[in-house]
């Protein structure tokens, strides 16, 4: 004991044990306050009941005697905080040149576990200044990387750790993985394992051990924790494949879960990490097989958010089923079943993996979706939606280029007459139309405007004609093209495989063409131009005209959409001269188009006459 402190315990002014505390606080000594931090013994003033200690910042600071014998605590000389005191530019220095072996010092004296709050704490604005401390950390991390006993962690909240230097890092984080007990644990320790996978000498070895701990933890949690289960088994099977491993035998699958949890999976997949997502879809041509898992997919299009969509586009995509998905997206627009994230989806892969679907349908759809969502009070749900038809400006355009003029016409007037947008908007938008199809703007102009229940007119025969067409593509043509890409599959790298883009260009015509054939044959009306009123020119009329200006004569068939036949002079009755003509009297003049120039030419309507054709059998 000091013999000034053992002068005061003998006197009964000071207790033995604060005695021996005293004479720990000589004059030199660093200690440590909890308010005032890290300081020096300056000088003992025994006679005034007082020690006086140089903190940092704040010299010559006296404490009453009795409050500083139980308030501080001794450092080393050799701590960080006692450097911090005595030796500031040698640290500052050294935080310069060994940013590492400062890490590693903060953490000896630290019980080899600490926050980054604690690391900021000690280093941030003495040490390091605050402007540079940013900087400073992320080359302080590079420096760490191949000290392999110091723990840097992947998030601020994991704490800085100090291994022993013969431990091996490998072995700890399997450890860690297998001593953890719960499912955030267990995903913390396999992301740890993932980050540090090239600590391991053998990788492929040694985490068997975690493999089979989590197989494991996965069959017994996954009825009450689905979606960090699949989280686990995902970011595991991600792990193997980078490490070019494999399962240990009997582990569990992805499939498995996704086979037993079918129901939880929709609602599961949202909180799963985006780039999970498609090795999760991956797992269902396994977990239902014999092409159950098609229908199983098709299902999550319309239950799980827009981050799915695109996963299970490549999936099936991957999986030559690209006609199974154009058939359930037509369906579904038809339907008016889509959510808000899918129509986005569509609009934007309108020339990849939607192109055959992408057509004046989707447009309905996407204007049904924005005013259902308008009535219910506002763009909550459609916002996204509604932003994108504003700004993408080839949108509108694009939907409306191949679609019929009454199409065109039944689209622009809904549009016109939506309370979604207002009046400066619904001009802008229908400027794009007018843009891509320039007739509607006379057509707008004078009011002509389809109604909605407007059927397409066609002959018996050419109705029959365009189902036989429709059914090759779907019974012969497409499925050959499904062979064809198959087969090119084999030939190699996909990138450089030019069957392989070829028969893929071909399928998305042939999904463009069935989309186009049932779109025309849902609006089409089979007649066999019976009993017509010949008062006037009209379908399923023979209608001869005069020329006014040269006399000659000329007759014209008029029949259904489909029906043309420039050889045999038979016009459908949407054509320009058709419409002309339709409506007219024998003797009254009309302007018809011309054949041999722009201009047109002045007739007059000689006679009308029934045509006569026998029904398809």
């Amino acid at each position: 004991m000091n013999p000034e402190a053992q002068k005061l315990v003998l006197a009964g002014k000071l207790p033995a044990a604060d005695g021996e505390k005293l004479s720990t606080l000589e004059p030199g000594t660093f200690v440590l306050h909890k308010s005032w931090g890290v300081g020096r013994m300056s000088e003992w003033d025994l006679l005034g009941d007082r020690l006086i200690i140089d903190f940092e910042g704040k010299p010559g600071h006296p404490l009453k005697l009795s409050f500083a014998i139980s308030s501080l605590e001794v450092l080393p000389a050799d701590h960080i905080l006692s450097r911090r005191l005595a030796d500031l530019p040698g640290l500052q220095q050294m935080a310069k040149d060994q940013p590492a072996a400062l890490v590693e010092d903060a953490l000896k004296w630290s019980g080899g576990k600490m926050s980054l709050d604690q690391l900021d704490t000690i280093l941030k604005g003495r040490i390091v200044p605050d402007g540079e401390y940013k900087k400073w950390w992320e080359g302080a991390k590079r420096a760490l990387k191949p000290v392999r006993y110091i723990v840097v962690p992947a998030k601020r909240t994991e704490p800085l750790i100090l291994r022993e230097k013969d431990e091996n890092p490998a072995t700890a984080l399997v450890e860690n993985f297998v001593r953890a007990r719960d499912m955030k644990g267990k995903l913390a320790a396999l992301a740890a394992i993932a980050k540090d996978v090239d600590l391991f000498a053998n990788p492929a070895v040694e985490i068997v051990p975690a493999l089979r701990n989590l197989s494991e933890t996965v069959g017994k949690a996954f009825r009450l924790h689905l979606k960090e289960c699949l989280n686990l088994l995902l970011s595991r099977d991600e792990l193997v494949e980078n490490i070019k491993g494999e399962l240990p035998a009997g582990s569990l699958k992805v499939a498995d879960i996704v086979r037993e949890s079918k129901p939880q999976i929709p609602e599961a997949v949202n909180s799963l990490p985006v780039g999970q997502l498609g090795r999760l879809y991956r797992s269902f041509p396994i977990a239902f097989p014999d092409r159950q898992w098609v229908p199983e997919l098709l299902q999550h299009l319309t239950r799980t958010g827009g981050r799915a969509v695109a996963e299970i586009a490549t999936v099936l995509d991957e999986n030559d089923e690209l006609p199974s998905l154009a058939e359930f997206l037509k369906k579904a627009v038809r339907n008016r079943v889509l959510s808000t994230d899918l129509l986005i989806w569509l609009a934007k892969e309108r020339s990849g993996l939607a192109c055959s679907v992408f057509d004046i349908d989707l447009g309905h759809a996407i204007l049904g979706a924005l005013e259902d969502d308008h009535v219910k009070g506002g763009s909550k749900k459609t916002g996204r939606l509604q932003e994108m038809v504003n700004a993408d400006r080839d949108l509108l355009g694009q939907l409306v280029a191949d679609a019929d003029e009454d199409e065109v016409r039944l689209f622009a007037k809904r549009l016109l007459a939506s309370n979604v947008f207002d009046e400066l908007t619904r001009r802008s938008l229908m400027a794009r139309i007018i843009k891509a199809r320039p007739e509607m703007e006379a057509l707008m102009a004078e009011g002509a405007v389809a109604r909605q229940d407007e059927a397409l007119i066609v002959s018996w025969d050419s109705l029959e004609k365009k189902k036989q067409e429709l059914e090759d593509i779907i019974n012969v043509k497409i499925p050959q093209n499904k062979r064809d890409i198959q087969i090119a599959r084999e030939y190699g790298d996909l990138r450089e495989n030019f069957e392989y883009k070829s028969a893929k260009q071909q399928q998305a015509v042939l999904l463009r063409m069935q989309a186009k054939y049932e779109r025309e044959l849902r609006h089409a009306r089979g007649t066999d131009f019976a009993e017509v009123p010949t008062d006037k020119a009209g379908i399923g009329t023979i209608v001869e005209i005069e020329d006014l200006a040269n006399g000659a004569r000329d007759t014209y068939t008029i029949l259904g959409a489909w029906d043309g036949d420039v050889e045999k002079n038979i016009i459908a009755y949407l054509s320009e001269t058709a419409k002309a003509l339709i409506g007219k009297a024998p003797g009254e003049e009309v302007d018809v188009p011309s054949d041999t120039s722009h201009a047109g030419r002045k007739v007059r309507v000689v006679s009308v006459t029934a045509y006569n054709a026998m029904p398809a059998a």
